[in-house]
């Protein structure tokens, strides 16, 4: 699977227990993500990372609506020119707000027929994201290694236990 702005973005920041672990928290090395993930890494672009970015962790969870996204919205657009080929449709973004504008194109090429590509990790003690690319959109954890084997996990531990009757003797 290739690496996308979008979910690397709603994966720069962790928070696991008291330490909160954030790629975009210093401006030297949110200036080297971002050029890592093909930007500039100047200071519009930082600011526009971290805003876009606690705009739609909320959303993309369902606990904000679309219209928190609208800045980013607004500021794309489109224009026909006229090339050697003929007609031509050229992207224009504010670039105060390109980062964002980009991690929403992203995420606009991943809703389908069966819903979205992209999602929270199902684990409920799990804070990251993942993009769906199994034919029938029906992965659940952003790593088999870790989520869900703890959940298989859980689940076997949960079953051994039902078979147990309360006196110890198995059914």
């Amino acid at each position: 699977m290739s690496t996308s702005l979008l979910l690397d973005l709603v994966n720069s920041r962790l928070v696991m227990g008291d330490e909160v672990h954030d790629e975009l928290a210093g401006d030297a090395e949110a200036s080297a993500w971002l050029r890592a993930h093909g930007a500039s890494g100047s200071p519009a672009e930082i600011a526009d990372a971290r805003m876009v970015r606690a705009v739609l962790v909320p959303f993309l969870r369902g606990e904000a609506d679309a219209a928190a996204l609208e800045p980013w919205v607004d500021a794309m657009r489109k224009r026909a020119r006229v090339g050697d080929r003929g007609l031509e449709w050229v992207d224009e973004v504010d670039p105060a707000r390109a980062v964002g504008a980009r991690a929403l194109g992203e995420w606009a090429a991943l809703q389908g027929e069966q819903g979205s590509r992209i999602r929270p990790c199902a684990a409920h003690d799990c804070q990251h994201f993942l993009i769906d690319e199994s034919r029938a959109n029906a992965r659940k954890w952003h790593s088999m290694e870790t989520c869900g084997n703890r959940a298989k996990a859980r689940r076997y531990y949960a079953k051994s236990k039902l078979a147990v009757l309360p006196g110890g003797d198995a059914e």
